[in-house]
């Protein structure tokens, strides 16, 4: 079961590697990897199959999470708690194991102290059998005594000789039970004195490992709070240079107000006004070009210029939008109006202006800010319009995408 269990752990572990090349496996993945192949190959492993079952189901979750989100959170949580199961199946095996081992301690231990007790038993019996002999011979030695009262002195002293003998072997034999029983009275103490040696033994190894757990956890803790520590100063430092970056950016785009303010004050070609999309400015159509042409006029170039000084004092993006009159076909203005804008930018990029900046829309007559029927309408609508975006909308540019000439045109 084992073996399928890691044969099937094997196949998602590959699965994920192939569909996740691009992501590595976080480390705490690859621990609860190494440390459930080891203990479920390890005689430990297989003193807990349901600890290895529930290591093996652990991992095979944190390896489907990491299949998902790849190294997500969830994944290193899972695979911390894989690691934890596999490393608990492994210390349960090895305490059955020593309690197995320590049963059969104690079981061959009890072998000897029987073998010896038989022994004990064998030589008391044999005492005892020595002590029935010899009260045979002092009867058989009384009987005759009695019926040869006229034998010689000689046969009472071998009689009694033979009887102090038996006196002798009974001592003896008393003196083999006092040992055999001292002797099983110290197995008994030293059995009595090897078990409280081992449990004090367990003891002792459960808490070196409950200290060992605890250090882990407060080398853990300590490294957790460094790193979060850490990360709240690169977050706080991170926060101050965005709020040096938005004040540079406001400052620069206040002195490019103020430079197009002062430009407005200096010409009336030119207007400057905020909306909700930015800060806009309109320049005539007439001043920047001849009737029908797209090239710019010289007094255009000259606006033109302090146009570009003046947007060079901010680096945000920016949208230029060409416009015209309602005389022509839509075709025609949507091209006029989107190569105007082309060549305005053109022109600013060749004063120093960044081309990334800057995006480009021919609208054509389909956005006017005046009535087409009448030739002073028909002049402010012939415009090109630079937008500044302002704030937020400014930091990911403009957001507008700048289309071609034939799809400009916007629905009516």
């Amino acid at each position: 079961m084992l073996k399928r269990g890691w044969k099937a752990l094997a196949g998602v572990t590959a699965l994920a590697a192939v569909g996740c090349a691009h992501a590595p496996p976080p480390q705490e993945l690859l621990d609860a990897r190494a440390a459930y192949q080891e203990v479920s190959t390890s005689p430990q492993g297989r003193e807990r199959p349901r600890d290895i079952a529930a290591a093996r189901d652990a991992l095979l979750e944190a390896e489907r999470e990491y299949d998902r989100s790849q190294d997500s959170p969830r994944t290193r949580s899972l695979s911390y708690v894989a690691l934890r199961k596999a490393e608990t199946a492994g210390a349960r095996g090895t305490a059955e194991l020593a309690a197995r081992r320590q049963a059969e301690a104690q079981a061959a231990l009890q072998q000897a102290q029987a073998r010896r007790w038989q022994r004990s038993q064998a030589e008391l019996d044999a005492a005892r059998q020595q002590l029935a002999q010899a009260e045979r011979e002092r009867l058989q030695a009384l009987q005759q005594q009695q019926q040869a009262r006229s034998l010689a002195v000689t046969q009472q002293r071998e009689a009694e000789r033979m009887r102090l003998e038996a006196q002798r072997r009974q001592q003896a034999a008393e003196q083999l039970r006092q040992v055999a029983q001292a002797q099983e009275a110290e197995a008994r103490r030293l059995a009595e004195k090897t078990t409280r040696l081992q449990q004090e033994e367990q003891r002792r190894m459960h808490a070196e490992a409950e200290s060992q757990r605890l250090a882990q956890e407060n080398h853990e803790l300590l490294q957790r709070t460094a790193e979060l520590e850490a990360e709240q100063e690169a977050r706080r430092m991170a926060e101050q240079a965005l709020e040096r970056e938005r004040q540079a950016r406001l400052d620069a785009e206040q002195r490019a107000t103020e430079a197009l303010t002062r430009l407005e004050s200096t010409t009336q070609d030119v207007k400057v006004r905020e909306e909700s999309r930015g800060l806009v400015l309109t320049l005539s159509g007439q001043v920047l070009f001849a009737s029908n042409a797209v090239d710019l006029l010289p007094a255009a170039r000259e606006q033109l210029t302090e146009v570009a000084s003046a947007l060079k004092e901010t680096d945000s993006p920016m949208l230029i939008e060409g416009h015209t009159d309602s005389l022509g076909t839509d075709a025609m203005n949507e091209a006029l109006s989107y190569r105007r804008a082309e060549r305005v930018r053109e022109f600013l990029i060749s004063q120093g202006v960044s081309r990334d900046r800057i995006e480009v829309r021919g609208l054509g007559e389909y956005r006017p800010v005046a009535n087409n029927s009448t030739p002073e309408g028909r002049a402010n609508n012939r415009r090109v319009e630079i937008i500044l975006p302002r704030g937020e909308e400014a930091v990911g540019g403009s957001g507008l995408e700048a289309p071609r000439p034939e799809d400009a045109r916007p629905p009516r």
